[in-house]
């Protein structure tokens, strides 16, 4: 066997290079490969550097350092280059790179120039020289191409390739919005302040027709793009092009923690409400997950007991619906009804009476709170109190229908805003026998119950 060789590749941009004629990793390859069968070199690895830069420091070039390791072990011989500049293009790491190799006994070739060496003082002047060449090379091509993204972004052109979602180029390279799409961009912001997830946003772009995968979602809800600013290394322009997202839900966004995993129970919308009742005891339905711990559902409280005859089970995201349409269709009702407002004003006005009554009633009644008569009517001014807060929540919610198209702009609200407005509107909703949505049964608040 011939002395081992490991053959470094090295490509400093591979992305839209295609149809360039540039030294591509394939012919890099080959090249490697061909010399090694005529030089007599056991190929033992070919490592590829693809997106690295020729001055890239070599604790950073994992591909380069590991291959100078391996001669430094004494696994291979030589480290071989289809060309001197696909090695380094720099003078620093030249430097290390022949000093490492040689103090080790190994040898490095570029099938371009022949080999690197410092063995005699030509040899380092002529080594020098090249890498002096391809390093000047390097850096008048950095000085141009940044002189170039300069002007680009005072101009308010994004100096990369790629256009975000929600943009398209205008002749000139300016972003602007394209309509579907940046509306789409701002939905999945109010979703995020909405606490959604991001898969749940990933799912709503590809349901609207935009495919991507979950990292660029990630990116896109933190790309300060969407405020119309470009920021390039150390170039930024504030004023670049038309935002989509306004600053304030874009700031909102970054502060948003979503705890990873699935879902919180307590993050589905009528959990801890009080409004989903089993059919068969009353019972508040609680939030849980099918036996396989994958789909969501409300469980009857005493269906693990076994102390209600229909411990009734319903998926999560059935009953939310069945509510969340019974909700939007009652505020849709009274949206546009002026008297609202002024009931508003006067359940508030009901509840005080009540609390000033139960109040007095407790004063006077202080240190007679064994007597049965004064139980009585301490438990009947708690009861018309109560009525009377219910009674006064759910005009609050009406009359906030008014001031907001609710029915409409559901999908806007926040979950807070939305289940404020199912405590204002639903009485409960219980959950019989059977199978689906025809099941719930959904009281509204002042309405007498079923069969009442």
């Amino acid at each position: 066997m011939g002395r081992r060789a490991i053959g470094i590749v090295r490509v400093s941009q591979v992305a839209g290079r295609e149809g360039e004629g540039f030294a591509s990793p394939a012919e890099q390859r080959e090249r490697i490969a061909a010399a090694c069968g005529q030089q007599d070199l056991a190929l033992i690895e070919t490592v590829e550097e693809l997106d690295v830069s020729g001055g890239t420091p070599l604790e950073a070039r994992h591909g380069l350092r590991g291959a100078i390791e391996a001669v430094e072990r004494g696994q291979a011989e030589v480290i071989i280059a289809a060309y001197f500049d696909r090695l380094v293009r720099s003078l620093r790491v030249q430097g290390e790179l022949v000093s490492r190799v040689e103090r080790a006994g190994g040898q490095i070739l570029a099938l371009d120039v022949g080999a690197i060496t410092e063995g005699t003082a030509g040899q380092w002047l002529s080594g020098t020289m090249l890498g002096a060449v391809s390093e000047y090379h390097r850096r008048s091509v950095r000085e141009r191409s940044g002189e170039a993204q300069a002007r680009a972004v005072a101009r308010g052109v994004a100096p990369w390739p790629s256009i975000p979602i929600g943009y398209l180029r205008r002749e000139d390279g300016v972003l602007i919005p394209d309509p579907p799409a940046a509306t789409l961009v701002l939905e999945a912001f109010q979703m995020r302040v909405d606490s959604a997830s991001i898969r749940q946003i990933r799912e709503h772009l590809q349901a609207n027709g935009i495919t991507v995968s979950y990292s660029p979602v990630q990116r896109m809800l933190s790309n300060r793009v969407y405020l119309g600013e470009i920021h390039f290394g150390d170039l930024s322009n504030l004023e670049a092009h038309e935002p989509i997202v306004p600053r304030e839900l874009w700031s909102r966004v970054q502060s948003v923690r979503v705890p990873r995993g699935r879902r919180p129970k307590s993050a589905r919308l009528l959990a801890r409400l009080g409004v989903l009742r089993c059919g068969g005891c009353n019972g508040r339905m609680g939030v849980s997950t099918s036996y396989n711990g994958t789909v969501p559902i409300y469980r009857c409280p005493a269906s693990t007991s076994g102390d209600c005859p229909t411990r009734a089970t319903i998926g999560a995201e059935i009953a939310e619906t069945v509510v969340v349409g019974a909700v939007r269709e009652a505020l849709s009702n009274v949206e546009g009804r002026a008297s609202a407002e002024s009931d508003a004003r006067e359940a508030d006005a009901a509840l005080e009476r009540a609390q000033a009554d139960l109040d007095a009633a407790i004063r006077a009644f202080r240190g007679l709170e064994d007597e049965a008569a004064a139980r009585q009517k301490l438990a009947a001014l708690r009861e018309a109190r109560d009525q009377t807060q219910v009674h006064a929540d759910h005009l609050r919610g009406l009359h906030a229908a008014l001031v907001l198209p609710v029915a409409a702009d559901w999908d806007r609200l926040s979950t807070d805003e939305r289940r404020g407005f199912i405590r204002a509107v639903v009485s409960r909703a219980v959950v019989g026998p059977g199978r689906g949505a025809s099941r719930i049964s959904v009281e509204l608040v002042g309405e007498e119950p079923a069969g009442g």
